[in-house]
């Protein structure tokens, strides 16, 4: 809910000219990486990102090179959420929940309000969950899913994968891994398959919204599936090495 309320209050306060915007910025490739890097940490979705250029796309404001760039810095973008959320910001809760309530009160701030309002909700979800998921453990189903997606990268993609495509947020899904790593549901095996599962997943919405549109719209949604698929692909040989890297940089 936070994170949903929090994208539809960032999307109005972009209003119908981020399509505009989104053409402006994005005429040399490092440009547009860029902007769809700051497009999805606003909105917290790389799928409303990617969603926003399909469309950009079809209605002839982009060209697939344009936003091949886009889409790529969404992928980056997304990465931020969950940095965020991995840093456990909960103490915050209250003052942003405060803060966003005294917005609401100034016709002008309404929609930052609403903003902050959806990010002291979604902090405050997290917490909820990471607290109260270690009663999964108490069903067996659960235990064992979990147990071979740490035995199974390639499970744990595949989790991720038809999770996110049911969900339509790798966000969300990115954010419950978290807590339920720091809850030690999971452990760090398990949690970067579903990650990376994630990051295929997201696409789904994507294609959907791509069906029904011009050509260059829909190479746009494939461009987002294949740059996806082809980074799990170059990871899951080396994904050992990858995990004892992970392990290394982060302290937890």
């Amino acid at each position: 809910f936070g994170l949903r309320l929090m994208s539809a209050a960032l999307l109005k306060l972009a209003g119908s000219h981020l399509q505009t915007w989104l053409t402006r910025l994005t005429k040399t490739p490092m440009r547009g990486t860029l902007v769809g890097t700051f497009v999805t940490v606003l909105i917290q979705s790389s799928s409303a990102t990617t969603v926003i250029v399909v469309a950009a796309v079809d209605a002839g404001l982009l060209t697939l090179r344009q936003a091949m760039a886009l889409i790529a810095g969404a992928n980056v973008g997304t990465t931020i959420t969950a940095q965020i959320i991995a840093f456990e910001p909960y103490q915050l809760i209250l003052p942003i929940l405060l803060l966003g309530l005294l917005l609401l009160l100034l016709p002008q701030s309404r929609q930052i309000g609403f903003v902050l309002i959806g990010l002291g909700f979604l902090f405050f979800g997290l917490q909820l969950m990471s607290k109260n998921l270690a009663l999964l453990l108490h069903l067996p189903i659960v235990h064992s899913l979990f147990l071979a997606c740490s035995r199974s990268p390639y499970l744990g993609v595949c989790v991720g994968l038809v999770i996110t495509a049911v969900v339509q947020s790798s966000s969300a899904v990115t954010a419950v891994v978290i807590a339920l790593a720091a809850g030690q549901v999971i452990d760090l095996s398990a949690a970067i398959g579903i990650a990376l599962g994630s990051n295929i997943g997201t696409c789904a919405t994507a294609i959907f919204a791509s069906l029904g549109t011009n050509r260059p719209a829909r190479q746009a949604a494939l461009a987002h599936l294949l740059f996806n698929v082809i980074g799990v692909i170059v990871v899951l040989p080396f994904y050992a090495a990858f995990l004892t890297f992970v392990a290394d940089t982060a302290p937890d």
